[in-house]
């Protein structure tokens, strides 16, 4: 009987250890992608807002009310 609790508590560790990899594994890549989306939205954003600077400039419009 105890050789078999021995064998099943050597099991478990091995789960555990296992599994906890797994998990540490699957939250890092979880994470990393959040950071990669943030990223690239934050990275859009202001792509973006430097275009709209980029075409009022070009364009010539003014936000002046006195020029319209």
């Amino acid at each position: 009987m105890e050789r078999l609790r021995a064998a099943l508590a050597g099991l478990a560790v091995v789960v555990a250890v296992f599994g906890g990899t797994i998990l540490v594994r699957t939250v890092s890549r979880f994470l990393r992608a959040v950071v990669w989306f943030a990223e690239t939205a934050a990275l859009f954003g202001l792509a973006s807002l430097v275009g709209y600077l980029a075409y009022r400039v070009f364009w010539g419009v003014s936000d002046d009310p006195r020029a319209h």
